[in-house]
């Protein structure tokens, strides 16, 4: 705030003007008694110079709460003059006095108003200096503690400090006073001395050193030398990979001639290197086996080399699909078509990353004792972790001739299928193939089976790989694995082509309506045979599910859907055996199944008798192995069916059924029923040619 300037003579209305003026004597009044005193104003003499500061002196001497109460007086008696000079001039009257008085009120009160002006500014000015002065003790605070600060930091230091003696890793005290000579431990004046006993353990560790230095220059000769043989043997050992090469070539016609084809197996064995580890394992364990347990196995590898080579050097076989890039845009605006043209586009190809195979593949041939061969493709899927097959028969020319090439069990859909039990091949064996599968919309694995080839478990076991039911984590293929599986798996193989081959012979003689017989027919089945297969024909599931018996079988599981359903209708004298024939997968291991019912006319009969020949030949199927291979049970199971059919008719069960005739006794047997459950002669005795009861 800018000073007021000191008012001079030509200044209207300043108190020492109004003191120069004559003024008369007012009259007396009671209102005057509370007007501002004229002390408030000092009165000097016009002829005295007044000091310049004085109004700031004067500041000094007087205090606020008076100068407020001086103001509060004054402007109340400028109140009451005004309204008597309103007074007066409306009556009239002479206000000249109180126009006087109240001017030099006003005058007064402008005085106060500069003394609260300055007052107002030398507080700010004291305010303004205590302040430099508390910034100023702050400034001195603050380099103190930068200085607190500065000395905490050089002890820390100094604390921290560690010496190089303390890096070296020096023996343990017992060591040093063990193995150091007596003239460096010194241990008279060492042991009670812990600073004699570091120099002596810091000499004792520079002896040490020397020593070890001259020990290594040494072995740096040592090696140089053996550097030099070892580069000298090299080169001849480059030198002689030439010359084996123009030997392997000069045994070529000796390889051929003694069927030894060693540079094949040494090609083969090259291109092994570039093969994912499952598929590995299995060509390592299949020609292991092939070598020492089975000629009959042959083991190749298929595919293109230059793509393995290169997706091992890029090592991006493995997991090429790890993120979902389908999340929105930041600015929340709605995708064009154009946008989900190109959605569609990526997903579509993270549909075909997933089915990417590895470009080799491994083929396994069995060869199944001159019938047939069969031929398994094994590829890798990189992104599921797990092997699929694709199985082939080829049929020699006698095997062919006998059985139909085209035949729903020779398939490839239907070949290996529960192979093992519980073992169809339409589930994904590793469950991580499920979260994969279900990021580009894909709810089965089943869709890519025939894509594919199918991932049966046996598969993963003999290529190493082990899979838990729950198990999400990668798997590591093993060696082990494969060991522990590779012989049960080809003899199961094997086994299966052999039963489907014979299974299938004896359905094609079925088809024309004659069941075959083997070499021991006459020991285990009677000479005459009355009743006659008149019908064989496939059936459905919906069909057997109509028979009580079978609709409970199937809801317990017993009967699954891949099994194959036949029926067959045996005739004698216009009486019919009805049976339903249920063959599963896993024939001969799960033996047929047989459900019977005898019509006669149009009365359909099921009862204890009919119940006994389905046990007859469900039961008691392991007499028939006995005398014949279990690959010929469904012709001798049918045999014992028509059997037990004649020895039903002959002992008279239809002669309380009406319209129905009675037939001549051509089994022997010695009674026709036995037992509190009247069981019929069912069981033949072909040593003695009779049949008895059980």
């Amino acid at each position: 705030m800018k000073r007021r300037r000191t008012r001079t003579s030509s200044d209207a209305g300043s108190p020492s003007q109004e003191a120069k003026k004559p003024v008369k004597s007012p009259p007396t009044s009671s209102k005057s008694n509370n007007s501002p005193s004229v002390k408030d104003g000092p009165s000097k003499s016009p002829d005295v110079q007044l000091p310049a500061n004085l109004e700031e002196m004067e500041v000094d001497k007087r205090s606020a709460e008076s100068d407020v109460g001086s103001f509060e007086r004054g402007t109340e008696e400028i109140r009451k003059l005004v309204a008597e000079i309103q007074g007066q001039k409306l009556s009239g009257g002479d206000s000249n006095e109180s126009r006087i008085r109240c001017t030099l009120l006003f005058t007064i009160l402008k005085k106060l108003n500069r003394l609260a002006h300055m007052r107002c500014k030398k507080s700010r000015e004291r305010t303004q200096e205590a302040k430099q002065k508390v910034d100023g003790l702050h400034l001195q605070l603050q380099n103190l503690l930068y200085e607190v600060m500065h000395l905490k930091k050089e002890i820390t230091k100094c604390f921290e400090f560690k010496s190089k003696d303390e890096e070296i890793e020096l023996v343990s005290e017992d060591e040093f006073f063990r193995d150091a000579p007596k003239e460096i431990s010194k241990p008279d004046l060492t042991r009670g001395d812990t600073h004699q006993l570091m120099l002596a353990r810091l000499e004792w560790e520079l002896e040490q050193r020397k020593t070890l230095a001259l020990q290594k220059e040494q072995f740096l000769k040592k090696k140089g030398t053996l550097v030099k043989e070892i580069h000298t043997k090299k080169e001849f050992l480059d030198s002689l990979q030439p010359r084996l090469e123009n030997i392997l070539k000069a045994t070529q016609p000796v390889q051929e001639y003694m069927n030894m084809p060693l540079d094949v197996q040494h090609m083969q064995h090259e291109t092994a290197r570039y093969l994912p580890l499952p598929l590995y394992i299995l060509y390592m364990q299949a020609s292991a086996y092939n070598e020492a347990c089975d000629p009959n196995l042959e083991v190749n590898i298929l595919g293109d080399l230059d793509v393995a080579k290169a997706a091992m050097e890029s090592k991006t076989a493995a997991r090429e699909v790890e993120s979902d890039s389908d999340q929105e845009t930041s600015d929340g605006h709605k995708r064009s078509k154009h946008r989900r043209k190109k959605e569609e586009a990526r997903l579509e190809e993270k549909k075909k990353t997933l089915l990417k195979r590895h470009p080799l593949q491994i083929q396994l041939q069995v060869h199944c004792k001159d019938k047939a061969t069969v031929h398994l493709l094994f590829s890798f899927l990189p992104i599921f972790n797990t092997v699929v097959v694709s199985p082939s028969l080829s049929l020699n020319e006698i095997a062919s001739g006998s059985v139909l090439a085209n035949s729903t069990l020779l398939s490839a859909y239907s070949l290996l299928t529960c192979l093992f039990p519980d073992d169809d091949g339409e589930k994904a064996p590793n469950p991580s193939s499920l979260y994969q599968l279900a990021k580009v919309g894909i709810s089965s694995f089943s869709e890519f089976v025939a894509l594919l080839g199918r991932p049966y478990m046996w598969v993963q076991r003999i290529s190493g790989l082990d899979f838990l039911s729950e198990e999400l984590h990668e798997i590591v293929p093993k060696s082990s694995v494969s060991l522990s599986h590779m012989e049960a798996t080809i003899k199961a193989i094997r086994t299966r082509i052999l039963s489907r081959l014979a299974l299938q012979h004896q359905l094609s003689c079925l088809e024309g309506l004659t069941i075959p017989q083997n070499k021991n027919y006459l020991q285990m089945f009677p000479s005459k045979i009355s009743s006659t297969l008149t019908a064989w024909r496939p059936a459905t599931l919906e069909e057997l599910t109509e028979q009580p018996t079978l609709r409970s079988l199937v809801g317990d599981g017993l009967i699954k859907e891949n099994d194959m359903f036949y029926q067959a209708v045996f005739e004698r004298s216009k009486v019919q055996l009805l049976a339903a024939v249920v063959l599963s997968q896993e024939h001969p291991t799960t033996p047929p199944f047989f459900s019977v019912q005898v019509c006669c006319g149009k009365k359909v009969i099921r009862d204890s008798y009919t119940e006994a020949i389905e046990a007859e030949v469900n039961v008691f199927y392991p007499e028939l192995t006995e005398e014949d291979s279990s690959l010929n049970l469904l012709a001798n199971q049918l045999h014992r069916l028509q059997m037990c059919f004649d020895i039903y008719l002959e002992c008279g069960n239809l002669n309380d059924v009406e319209g129905a005739e009675s037939f001549d006794r051509e089994k022997f047997f010695l009674r026709f029923k036995k037992g509190r459950d009247r069981g019929l002669p069912l069981k033949y005795d072909s040593r003695q040619g009779l049949f008895t009861q059980r």
